[in-house]
């Protein structure tokens, strides 16, 4: 095996393992380039050690094949679920729902990934939303609504808006100079996203999805580059990176005339009936409202 990564390959799959450890970002290029097998235990183990809590019980260094991933090292099923997706996102391979409930220890999980690699692509369809449209969809509404049209692809969304300079919030941000907050830049992005889950992910997933079974789980390297200001047209931007139900996960960026505004590297959805409030994520959209 021989795939030469490219430096957008390798900035890329940096970004999937920020927080990381070098030897563990290290260890992905070896194996992504070289098929190199000793690596895939030092990648299982420093995307483990991201998300592991400080309260569990085992730590990894004094793991062992048998420690499982849950009662042992004190992943929820969410986590453990971020974890497989980042897995699969770092090193190309595949997990599947019902290869995903064998796997319960540390030894399993290295295990099955020694020979398991995939790859592909998906086709692009175009389908145009209207705001009255977007607004039967979503559950926020005006005025707390900031698409006003939309297209959705396969695995994409953009969506547009335009500062009308009339929004509520804007007369006490900031007094004689209206800049439109960084925290709505980041609920736009999260209504984008949640359009594409609501209307893409059922027939990809075979299941319903209701509008009230959607919670921002994640919101990870929120970026604000420039100051948006009455009159800009904002075009918003999603790209999947992941789908495996209950979660989806997209990066996000905000623009205007082709300038970038802002970005989310990992923007984070939680959805399903099984989320029963207990057990909803708790982190929630920057200004608090459920996706």
């Amino acid at each position: 095996m021989d795939n030469t990564l490219s430096e957008r390959d390798i900035t890329d799959l940096k970004e999937t393992l920020r927080r990381c450890s070098p030897e563990t970002i290290e260890a992905a290029i070896r194996f992504r380039q070289g098929g190199d097998p000793t690596a895939l235990r030092t990648v299982v183990y420093g995307v483990i050690r991201r998300y592991q809590p400080a309260s569990a019980g085992v730590r990894l260094e004094k793991a062992g094949d048998d420690t499982s991933l849950i009662q042992d090292l004190g992943l929820d099923s969410l986590t453990l679920l971020e974890i497989v997706l980042t897995i699969e996102e770092t090193l190309k391979v595949q997990i599947n729902n019902e290869e995903l409930k064998e796997i319960r220890t540390l030894g399993k999980l290295n295990q099955f990934l020694q020979n398991k690699v995939a790859g592909g692509s998906v086709a692009v369809s175009m389908k145009q939303y209207s705001h009255e449209h977007i607004a039967l969809v979503l559950p926020q509404q005006p005025p707390f609504l900031f698409l006003d049209s939309a297209e959705l692809g396969d695995e994409t969304v953009k969506a547009e808006y335009k500062i009308k300079g009339s929004e509520f919030f804007l007369a006490g941000h900031f007094k004689d100079e209206p800049i439109f907050p960084a925290s709505v830049l980041f609920e736009a992005m999260g209504q984008a996203a949640c359009l594409w889950l609501l209307e893409k992910a059922p027939k990809l997933l075979a299941k319903e999805i209701k509008t009230n079974h959607v919670f921002f789980a994640t919101l990870d390297g929120a970026h604000v580059y420039r100051k948006a200001r009455p009159g800009q047209q904002l075009t918003f931007e999603g790209k999947l990176v992941k789908l495996r139900d209950p979660l989806a996960i997209f990066s996000c960026s905000a623009s205007s005339n082709g300038d970038r505004i802002a970005a989310i590297d990992r923007l984070v959805l939680a959805f399903g009936e099984q989320l029963a409030p207990e057990e909803a994520p708790t982190t929630t959209s920057p200004s608090g409202a459920t996706a």
